[in-house]
């Protein structure tokens, strides 16, 4: 399939004003703007950005049903109850199970379990069934204290099914709560109506470790840490925070940029056994862990567990208490990554010749249908859809007449409402406008196409379907290639949603191409006297236009390389382009 051509879209940017603010807090200009496309303006915004500071945390209290949970908990503790943390069984829902089972052991609970759903037998949610198969079912039988973590916001009946059985049910949650609320003996969520808390972008795993702050706090004020008892330190327990809050693409702005940037240091420093066992299989070397790190080596093995069986094994291997242990399990892990990763790309392979047969027809959108495959990756299937064809897709497997499916879309096409439109055609839906999940009779996929044609040719614009690259700054001089600028550029870390990685561009001398891997790009690259060496991932066939030895303008994200303890800078390509383009 030729290249599609990248439309580059560059920042507006206000110079007298970046020039007035640099001036003022002496920081290069680059930098200033962009600081000052992140909201940060002052002096105070500055030095809270680049030191973000724990201490300024939010206290727990102001999140609502913060003061029953604390209290439903310590009474639990005091009657020794047995608790059952139910997490999700992505890696949000695993580090947050794992931090609230390690914490509530700390604290002197003698009896806590876990438990998660199956992805392909259960779904996702609170399910009784799952509890039933992952806990003896004498603890059933105690009224044990359930607590769940990133999930059960909308789960009024399974709540309402385990009161009856004499359970109390706190519900921690960050997803979008419904109108009528579970009635559990707590709920914390920051986004359900009412709730006080400042920042609503938790993920569920920040959720889970704001009711071990609340806890925390009151058993020290309370005196519960005497008799030689050890209070528990929090900042321990950041690195799940950090890997479940990367891991599921929350912003990492206000809260969450606190506590993963103090995270990032605490799984840097390889404490926890599961963690630093699984940095070592998954190749992370260095001084440091970083969020791209979480996003494509630890995330995707922890997901590994629960996208091909049983999401167990990532939370086991969470609460490791050995090194022995810690490195089976992150082997096993691994192993069922390269499975996740050879299934998915025999998918792929096949969705791909669907996926240009339907461009070369003119679709706005793609439906990819196969018979019989695996509903875990289905979700990353239509993700690189996407970003192949930069077209909302909805991708399927179909089994005995039933097509479960996973949709993802592009800006500006609210895939939720378009669909929902027809809900009548599912026999299960949900999700948001970049995302669904949906399933219904494959007799039905033809009718479905009609409608979801039909409805982006009323939306979808030639604009629209052209992938865009964002560029934050375009370099003419050579201040971004100093090494002030990029000491100062590093604090700027940790990236991810709603502080997004920068892509710069430059005019540059690109020498000495040659291909590596399966269609990589290896380069040195010259700019206006910095001389870089430079990757691009997937860029292979850009091998020919970087031969024509003349002056191309490169798109490039900067990469900090250390080998043998020498620290480099390199490029990372993600585009080029003649200058007469």
């Amino acid at each position: 399939m030729s290249r599609i051509e990248k439309v580059w879209e560059m920042a507006s940017i206000d110079h007298a004003q970046v020039s007035l603010l640099a001036a003022e807090l002496s920081l290069p200009k680059p930098l200033t703007a962009l600081l000052l496309s992140r909201g940060v303006e002052t002096r105070a915004q500055v030095e809270r950005f680049f030191s973000p500071s724990l201490a300024e945390l939010p206290s727990p209290f102001l999140m609502q049903g913060m003061t029953a949970a604390v209290r439903v908990v310590l009474q639990a503790l005091a009657r020794q109850t047995p608790v059952i943390v139910y997490g999700d069984y992505d890696v949000d829902g695993s580090t947050g199970a794992a931090l609230l089972f390690l914490f509530l052991k700390k604290i002197g609970f003698s009896k806590v379990y876990t438990s998660q759903p199956h992805r392909l037998l259960d779904g996702y949610g609170l399910h009784l069934e799952a509890i039933r198969r992952t806990v003896p079912l004498s603890v059933l039988e105690q009224s044990p204290l359930v607590i769940t973590v990133d999930c059960g916001i909308s789960s009024q009946q399974q709540v309402r099914q385990l009161q009856e059985l004499g359970c109390q049910v706190i519900v921690t949650d960050h997803h979008q709560p419904p109108e009528e609320l579970p009635q559990a003996e707590a709920v914390l969520n920051p986004r359900q109506k009412g709730c006080a808390f400042p920042d609503k972008n938790l993920a569920g795993v920040g959720v889970a470790f704001y009711l071990a702050m609340g806890v925390r706090k009151a058993l020290y004020e309370q005196g519960g840490f005497g008799a030689g008892r050890e209070m528990p330190n929090l900042k321990a327990y950041l690195d799940l925070v950090a890997v479940g809050t990367v891991a599921d693409m929350v912003p990492i702005t206000g809260v969450n940029r606190t506590l993963v940037k103090a995270g990032l240091e605490v799984l840097s420093a390889a404490i926890r056994p599961g963690l630093a066992e699984l940095c070592q299989v998954s190749g992370i070397t260095g001084t440091g862990v970083t969020c791209e790190d979480i996003g494509f080596r630890l995330g995707p093995r922890l997901n590994a567990a629960g996208r091909m069986g049983d999401p167990g094994r990532a939370l086991a291997l969470l609460v490791a208490e050995d090194h022995v242990q810690a490195r089976a399990l992150a082997l096993e892990l691994n192993s069922e990554n390269e499975l996740r990763k050879s299934v998915l790309d025999t998918m792929c392979r096949e969705a791909l010749v669907q996926g240009e047969t339907a461009v070369k027809a003119g679709k706005n959108g793609l439906i990819i249908t196969g018979e019989g495959w695996h509903p875990g990756v289905i979700g990353i299937g239509a993700a690189r859809m996407v970003e192949k064809f930069n077209r909302p897709t909805l991708f399927f497997t179909i089994k005995d007449g039933l097509a479960k499916g996973s949709g993802r879309s592009v800006s500006g096409v609210n895939l939720h409402g378009i669909l929902k439109e027809r809900c009548e055609l599912f026999t299960a839906f949900g999700g948001h406008e970049a995302a669904v999940g949906l399933t219904l009779l494959a007799e039905n996929l033809l009718e479905l196409e009609e409608h979801f044609q039909r409805r982006l040719g009323e939306i979808v614009t030639e604009t629209m379907l052209a992938p865009k690259l964002n560029i934050a700054w375009h370099e003419e001089g050579g201040s971004i290639f100093a090494p002030g600028f990029l000491q100062r550029y590093e604090k700027m870390a940790p990236f991810g949603m709603g502080n997004p990685e920068p892509v710069f561009s430059a005019l540059g001398m690109v020498e000495n191409p040659r291909e590596v891997g399966e269609n990589h790009l290896k380069f040195t690259v010259r700019f206006n006297g910095a001389i870089l060496d430079g990757i691009g991932f997937g860029l292979g066939g850009f091998q020919s236009l970087i031969g024509s030895g003349q002056p191309l303008k490169v798109a490039f994200r900067f990469r900090r390389n250390t080998y043998r303890n020498k620290n480099t800078w390199q490029v990372e390509a993600v585009d080029f382009k003649h200058l007469s383009t």
